[in-house]
């Protein structure tokens, strides 16, 4: 059976079978080279979440809250924003420790969005004040900046995801995301680590990703 690569549609090749028993495959063109493992079953992507929601939730904060507030001076910086509130869209919020923080750090000053899919995080995210919504038509705010930590390789269609994204956007929003690369070798990277990563990203393939979304390139440093 055929493959191609999800980001550009060329040919691909199965390079090796990860230690999830998930066949890796590689893009044969080489201004992508994108690595991905064909979907075998509905919600692939979606995290098990075994343990008590909310108890997750805190543990998670207490790990990452330091480095959450870092992340938010980022993004602060970066925003030409003259007024409140910042509207937020967490992308796949999870357990929603990001958005934890962002909302203990600016109260008022934030309006967050938090996007899932995945049934278990259902009713955690009002608790803290922030808004959960299961699909993007219910957003009634245009977003000034959208974050998707360790998401993006969850995503069945990342390209068809986040063009919808788009048009909710404000002229100047602003978008990050981070994601774990790929490697023809499995132990030079945790991307291989996670049984629900269907996509493992190349410094190329990501751009080109990117270019359909409508956004710029990265310039690697």
């Amino acid at each position: 059976m055929k493959f191609f690569c999800p980001i550009c549609n060329e040919n691909a090749k199965r390079i090796f079978i990860s230690k999830h028993k998930k066949s890796i495959y590689e893009c044969k063109n080489k201004n992508c080279g994108h690595f991905f493992t064909p979907p075998h079953k509905e919600n692939q992507g979606i995290v098990p979440r075994f343990e008590n929601i909310e108890t997750l939730s805190d543990k998670s904060l207490s790990e990452f809250g330091e480095r959450n507030e870092r992340l938010l001076n980022l993004f602060t910086n970066k925003l030409d924003k003259k007024d409140y509130p910042i509207n937020f869209l967490d992308y796949g919020a999870g357990v929603a420790h990001v958005s934890r923080t962002f909302k203990q750090v600016l109260g008022a000053k934030a309006n967050i969005y938090c996007l899932e899919a995945n049934p278990a995080c259902l009713n955690l995210y009002e608790k803290y004040g922030l808004t959960q919504i299961l699909t993007l038509n219910e957003l009634n705010k245009k977003i000034d900046f959208v974050f998707m930590i360790e998401v993006i390789e969850h995503i069945e269609d990342p390209i068809v995801a986040m063009r919808q994204i788009i048009p909710y956007l404000n002229t100047n929003g602003l978008l990050f995301l981070s994601t774990p690369m790929g490697s023809r070798i499995e132990n030079k990277t945790n991307a291989y680590d996670t049984p629900s990563h269907l996509h493992f990203f190349t410094k190329k393939s990501l751009n080109l990703m990117l270019k359909k979304w409508g956004f710029s390139e990265i310039t690697y440093k």
